[in-house]
C-alpha cells in the first residue's frame, strides 16, 4: 500500500483549494493501487466540513515558529543577518507536516498558486526537510509568474522529483530555466470537478442568470480599487436596465482574512430591493454545489481562477477579472488568445470596462459556447495527465 501526503493546503473555505483537494486526491487513488492520500491542513475542521471522501486522513498543519519563543528571537536575528537556510530548516518549518511526510511514499504540493505570492517562500523550509529526508515530491498543476522563476525559485523547485503546469506561459517559463523532462503541461485538475445540482432559490430566472465573483484579493492588484468596484455597479445596472436577465453573487472563497462576501454583501445590499440580484450566502455550500450553481448560470463574470474552471468545465461564456500568469494563460490555452475573455485588472481606468467584456460574451456567446463544449471533452483528459506522471514517479 502507497502512502500519499498532499500539503500546501489552505482550508476548504477557499473552494478552489477544496476542488483542488477533491480532483488530486481521487486522481491519486485512481493512478495508485490501494492508496491512501493524506491531507495536511492550515484548517483541517473546515476539510472535514465537507467531506472529502477521497482522502484517508486530514491533520492539522501549524507553524512551529511561535512569536515571543527561544527560536523565534534566533530565526529573527539569522534572517536579518546570515539568513542561514540551516536556521531556517530548524526553525521555520511546519512540524506536522514534516512528522507526517517521514510515513509516506509520495508528498505532492499542492500548487495551483502558491508560488506566485512571495515566491512561495513560506513553504521553502518544509520542502528542504522533506527533500533531505528522501521523499519523492511532485508538484501538482501550478501557475508561476515568467518573470518570477528565474534565480532563487527555480533553484528552490528543483527540488521536486516531477511537475505539473496548468497552463502553457508556466510552462514554457519552466522550459527555458532548465526544467526540460521534469516539467508536464497539463489543465487545472479542478477541470475535473463533478458538479452537483441543489433546488434553485427564489427569483432565479433558469437560463438567464448571471454569475458575478468579486473577491478582496483582485482590489489589492489594481491601482485604482474604487473604478474595480464601481465597474461591477456599472455592470448590474447594464443587466437590469437592458436586459431581461437577472444576476447571482457568487462568493468562491470564505475564509476571514479574504473573504469574497466582503465585497459581495454591499452590492447585494444595493440591489436586493430589485428581486434580481441573488447572493450565495451559505457556508455550507461545496465547491461541487458552488460549480452546480454557476453551470446554470447563461453567462459569467468571475474574479477567482476556481469560479472561472467552474464555469469553462460546464460550457458556460466567461470573462475572467485577471491579476496574474493563470487567469490569461487557462483562457489562452482554451480559445488561443485571452483578448476580450480576460479583463487585467492592474491596470483597470474604464468604468465600462466590465460591460463591454458583457457585450462581448453576448455577442459571441453561440461561438465560445460551442469551442467549450467541442475543446473540453480533450482539454479534461489534459488534467489527468499528472496522475500518470505520479504513478511513474512512485514506480506503480
Amino acid at each position: 500500500m502507497k502512502k500519499i501526503m498532499l500539503y500546501q493546503h489552505g482550508g476548504s473555505y477557499n473552494h478552489g483549494c477544496e476542488a483542488l483537494a477533491t480532483t488530486i486526491s481521487a486522481e491519486v487513488l485512481k493512478n495508485i493501487k490501494n492508496a491512501q492520500v493524506y491531507l495536511c491542513s492550515h484548517h483541517a475542521d473546515q476539510d472535514k466540513q465537507y467531506n472529502i471522501k477521497s482522502i484517508h486522513k486530514i491533520i492539522q498543519n501549524t507553524r512551529w515558529l511561535r512569536r515571543g519563543t527561544l527560536g523565534y528571537f534566533v530565526y529573527q536575528i539569522d534572517r536579518r543577518t546570515f539568513n542561514s537556510k540551516r536556521i531556517q530548516d530548524k526553525f521555520e518549518i511546519d512540524k506536522p507536516c514534516i512528522e507526517m511526510s517521514k510515513d509516506m511514499d509520495c508528498c505532492i504540493a499542492i500548487g495551483g498558486d502558491n508560488y506566485c505570492y512571495n515566491k512561495g517562500k513560506i513553504y521553502w523550509p518544509t520542502e528542504r526537510v522533506i527533500k533531505k529526508s528522501g521523499k519523492k515530491m511532485m508538484l501538482w498543476g501550478c501557475s508561476v509568474e515568467p518573470e518570477e522563476l528565474s534565480g532563487e525559485l527555480a533553484e528552490h523547485l528543483q527540488l521536486f522529483d516531477a511537475i505539473t503546469v496548468r497552463d502553457s506561459i508556466t510552462y514554457e517559463a519552466f522550459i527555458k530555466n532548465g526544467f526540460k523532462g521534469k516539467v508536464h503541461l497539463v489543465a487545472d485538475p479542478a477541470f475535473l470537478l463533478e458538479k452537483e445540482e441543489l433546488p434553485l432559490p427564489e427569483n432565479w430566472k433558469e437560463g438567464q442568470m448571471v454569475g458575478i465573483n468579486l473577491s478582496p484579493m483582485i482590489l489589492n492588484y489594481t491601482k485604482n480599487k474604487e473604478q474595480v468596484v464601481k465597474s461591477i455597479y456599472a455592470l448590474i445596472d447594464y443587466i437590469l436596465n437592458e436586459t431581461d436577465m437577472n444576476v447571482v453573487l457568487v462568493p468562491h472563497v470564505r475564509l476571514s482574512y479574504t473573504d469574497d462576501m466582503d465585497t459581495l454583501r454591499p452590492i447585494f445590499e444595493q440591489y436586493k430591493h430589485t428581486n434580481r440580484v441573488l447572493l450565495l450566502d451559505d457556508y455550507s455550500l461545496s465547491c461541487k454545489q458552488l460549480k452546480g450553481y454557476i453551470a446554470r448560470c447563461r453567462f459569467f463574470i468571475g474574479a477567482r481562477t476556481h469560479s472561472i474552471v467552474a464555469a469553462y468545465s460546464t460550457g458556460v461564456p466567461a470573462l475572467a477579472l485577471g491579476y496574474s500568469v493563470k487567469s490569461k494563460g487557462i483562457a489562452r490555452d482554451i480559445f488561443g488568445n485571452e483578448e476580450n475573455l480576460v479583463l487585467p485588472v492592474q491596470t483597470f481606468n474604464d468604468p465600462k470596462a466590465t460591460i463591454e467584456g458583457f457585450k462581448y460574451l453576448i455577442e459571441h456567446e453561440e461561438e465560445i459556447k460551442n469551442r467549450l463544449n467541442s475543446f473540453m471533452p480533450e482539454y479534461k483528459k489534459k488534467a489527468e495527465i499528472s496522475g500518470k506522471v505520479l504513478k511513474e514517479l512512485v514506480g506503480e
